[in-house]
């Protein structure tokens, strides 16, 4: 026998309590998942990295704990979510898709340089100490310098594009706010450089890879790009 609407709305009143625990379940798995990617590096290097250990080391270290992250995510994707690391299933793109998308972000992210640059052309003296002083690093470890730039090219655009910023979509109807979300977090992890021009640079780094990995789905092509800019600005 057919229910009648009223047994029906009867019987989704009954459930909506358990829906919503549901839904609370779920959004807090979610936001748990992107508080590892994002916070993981950050308090465990704070637990090892201490200052007795040389720079070079340090930095290194420091990767090799970003590096870390990723099966860690990994399991927790799998065992936890019971989703894949990646929501987004990346499409196969041609090689002129490559390049012209290559093109663009590169593009994209010299105007973001430029934009970035503004405090100082306004005068704020702004504080590079700990950007000379890496720079420094990299140009006397090559080795080192090639690792770093693979390290941020490879675990940032998997971890803040290709983890956190899907996931953010599912937390958010709107399709701007997880890409400012995004954005402040990749920000985020450049803090300590303690330089208004880098975060400024790195939320529009974040803004732009964004646009890219909703529009063409494909994270290889961010990670190319972040590679050879990253390799550009070291050398």
């Amino acid at each position: 026998m057919e229910e009648t609407p009223e047994e029906i709305m009867i019987d989704v009143t009954a459930d909506a309590p358990m829906l919503v625990l549901q839904k609370r379940q779920y959004n807090t798995i979610i936001i748990a998942g992107i508080a590892i990617a994002v916070l993981f590096e950050l308090v465990f290097g704070n637990l090892v990295l201490t200052k007795s250990l040389l720079p070079i080391f340090r930095l290194f270290l420091s990767r090799v704990i970003i590096w870390a992250t990723l099966p860690l995510l990994y399991l927790y994707a799998m065992k936890v979510e019971n989703r894949p690391f990646l929501l987004w299933k990346e499409k196969k793109q041609n090689i002129y898709v490559y390049i012209a998308a290559i093109g663009v972000l590169f593009a994209l992210v010299t105007v973001a340089q430029g934009v970035s640059n503004m405090p100082r052309r306004l005068g704020y003296h702004d504080d590079y100490t700990i950007l000379r002083h890496m720079d420094t690093l990299l140009k006397q470890n090559k080795p080192i310098l090639v690792f770093v730039c693979l390290t941020a090219a490879i675990t940032e655009e998997l971890l803040i594009r290709g983890y956190v910023y899907p996931r953010l979509c599912l937390l958010f109807k709107s399709q701007y706010v997880p890409m400012i979300i995004s954005a402040l977090l990749f920000s985020y992890w450049h803090l300590g450089y303690e330089n208004l021009s880098e975060w400024i640079f790195t939320f529009l780094f974040g803004l732009v890879t964004a646009l890219c990995y909703r529009k063409y789905h494909n994270i290889k092509i961010l990670m190319i790009s972040h590679f050879l800019y990253d390799l550009m600005v070291s050398v």
